[in-house]
């Protein structure tokens, strides 16, 4: 299937190097890429006041296809498409129109509590596509050679623990 992809900054190996500097008492087995599901809306934010014009804006909300979770992302990003296997993709749960249910409600919040603004302006939806973030599932062996997961983020390089 092809995918549009957020462009991440770690490789596998970087993710690899990043592991083992933070802990050398236990052994990576394996490691795969999965993705995650995001939709990306594009919002146009319009006062109509004349001396409130220079705070119009575009607002980007990201939401969370699989558990409907949204964020305010903080740039427009950059992607490529790429095709990959059904099998590295976590499946959408949330529809369309419901990931961008909530979204109004959380630009118009996030707004007036960042800028102070005396009033809700016009938001209105000017685009969204589905994208992935690309994370790494790191398979490891304790200094006792008890299984565990790392998720490791490919765009940001966070990573945590994920059973143990």
């Amino acid at each position: 299937m092809e995918i549009t992809i957020l462009k991440h900054g770690y490789q596998m190996e970087d993710a690899f190097e990043r592991l083992y500097k933070r802990s050398k008492h236990f052994k990576i087995e394996q490691m795969g890429t999965l993705f995650y599901p995001y939709l990306k809306a594009t919002y146009e934010v319009i006062f109509s006041e004349k001396k409130l014009k220079r705070l119009n804006t575009r607002v980007i909300c990201m939401v969370d296809l699989y558990t409907g979770r949204i964020s305010l992302g903080k740039t427009q990003g950059t992607y490529f498409t790429q095709n990959v296997k059904d099998e590295y993709i976590i499946p959408i749960k949330v529809g369309r129109e419901e990931a961008l249910k909530g979204c109004p409600i959380e630009v118009s919040t996030a707004l007036i509590q960042q800028r102070k603004m005396p009033k809700v302006p016009k938001i209105s939806l000017e685009d969204d596509v589905v994208i992935y973030r690309p994370f790494y599932i790191v398979e490891c062996l304790n200094e006792d050679n008890e299984n565990f997961h790392i998720l490791f983020d490919a765009v940001t390089g966070d990573f945590s623990l994920l059973d143990s």
